[in-house]
């Protein structure tokens, strides 16, 4: 089944190119996913040759969103849009070059209220860190699909 990618990938997250930051979810489990994500030269938030600290950010809850779409997938569930609450401890080592690839993990450290997700994001090149936060998504309520 993994990884995801694609059409399949882009149904799990309501971003639609050129606004997608992820190109495939390679695993999930019950408080993580892994998704990666190669960053080209026409990429809208591209600067220079680098990817602007907007796109790492949306790197990461891209990613988050896409753990629970997967989520809402297996569980016959209408996908749900998630929107960035809060951001803390922001950390850039370095921007990206285009054609670098991407790996970014997703923690998820806890649930509020039902709708808000707290999670620890840290993004990869190979082996280097290059980035890392915490967030609060707020993702909209569930919705069973009626057949």
């Amino acid at each position: 089944m993994f990884p995801i990618s694609g059409n399949q990938l882009t149904q799990l997250i309501p971003q639609k190119p050129p606004f997608v930051f992820i190109d495939s979810l390679n695993e999930v489990t019950k408080n993580k996913c892994i998704t990666t994500f190669t960053f080209k030269a026409d990429n809208v938030l591209c600067e220079n040759g680098k990817l602007m600290l907007a796109g790492l950010l949306e790197n990461m809850a891209q990613s988050a969103g896409c753990k629970m779409g997967y989520e809402d997938f297996t569980e016959n569930k209408k996908s749900r849009r998630g929107f960035i609450g809060e951001v803390k401890n922001f950390s850039v080592s370095r921007l990206p070059n285009v054609g670098e690839q991407l790996t970014t993990e997703i923690t998820i450290e806890g649930k509020v209220f039902g709708s808000v997700t707290l999670i620890a994001g840290k993004v990869f090149v190979g082996s280097e860190k290059i980035s890392s936060c915490n967030m609060k998504v707020f993702f909209e309520p569930e919705e069973e699909i009626k057949h």
